[in-house]
């Protein structure tokens, strides 16, 4: 990675981008009361966000103890309840907005990777007004092994003309920055988000923002970086 500079950024979606977790419990609750389970506490649900939405479910049912649910059942039913409500709570954290319009106007291509299905990924986009920013979406359903592999990363990459080691990824978990090292993409995290219980200082990430709009800032201020000099807790 010596030398190299960054010439894109890829975004991870939730937790990063955008406040979904209030939505996704919401959808939860109404799948498990037509299930006859109690609801689990959005705080509970948080925590299980990030594999996708079979691992969502698989997690939840668990945490219920309710071993004999079908599966394949409980997640049509939840995709069905969320696909009703998708983008109707959800919000852009502070600062992604004005970040991603920064980087836009100085000609930096970017990417969202995510594991969440396609047609939420960018029902969600769209119903936020961000979806124009991204050259390039990368969804859980698009046939590449999900993140924590590197495959998802690596054809973001190659969608926007990059080598992996010159794009920054920016998430929010162990999820991403797994994904992200095993890409041989540098990774930053926001401190915000959805770390699947962990404390973010604990990920193995380059550098710790307060938020995207940080972040662009950062770049954008150091011009083309080496990410051996962006090492920064």
């Amino acid at each position: 990675m010596k030398g190299a500079v960054i010439r894109a950024v890829i975004f991870d979606l939730d937790g990063t981008l955008v406040e979904s977790a209030g939505e996704i419990a919401a959808a939860l609750a109404r799948t498990f009361e037509s299930l006859g389970l109690v609801p689990l506490g959005e705080s509970v649900v948080k925590e299980m966000i990030g594999r996708g939405v079979r691992v969502l479910l698989e997690r939840a049912l668990a945490h219920a103890g309710a071993s004999g649910v079908d599966v394949d059942d409980a997640v049509a039913r939840f995709e069905a309840h969320y696909a009703a409500a998708i983008g109707t709570d959800a919000s852009l954290f502070p600062g992604v907005s004005p970040g991603l319009g920064l980087l836009e106007a100085h000609g930096i291509p970017m990417a969202v990777v995510t594991n969440k299905p396609r047609y939420f990924t960018l029902q969600l986009l769209e119903r936020l007004g961000v979806v124009r920013h991204f050259g390039a979406v990368i969804a859980g359903d698009d046939g590449h092994e999900k993140k924590p592999a590197p495959e998802m990363l690596l054809a973001a990459a190659r969608a926007l003309g990059v080598a992996p080691h010159d794009a920054l990824m920016i998430g929010d978990s162990d999820n991403d920055t797994v994904a992200a090292r095993r890409a041989g993409c540098p990774v930053w995290c926001v401190r915000h988000g959805y770390t699947e219980g962990r404390p973010a200082e604990s990920l193995d990430c380059d550098r710790l923002v307060e938020t995207v709009e940080e972040a662009a800032r950062l770049l954008l201020a150091a011009g083309p970086l080496d990410p051996g000099r962006i090492h920064s807790r």
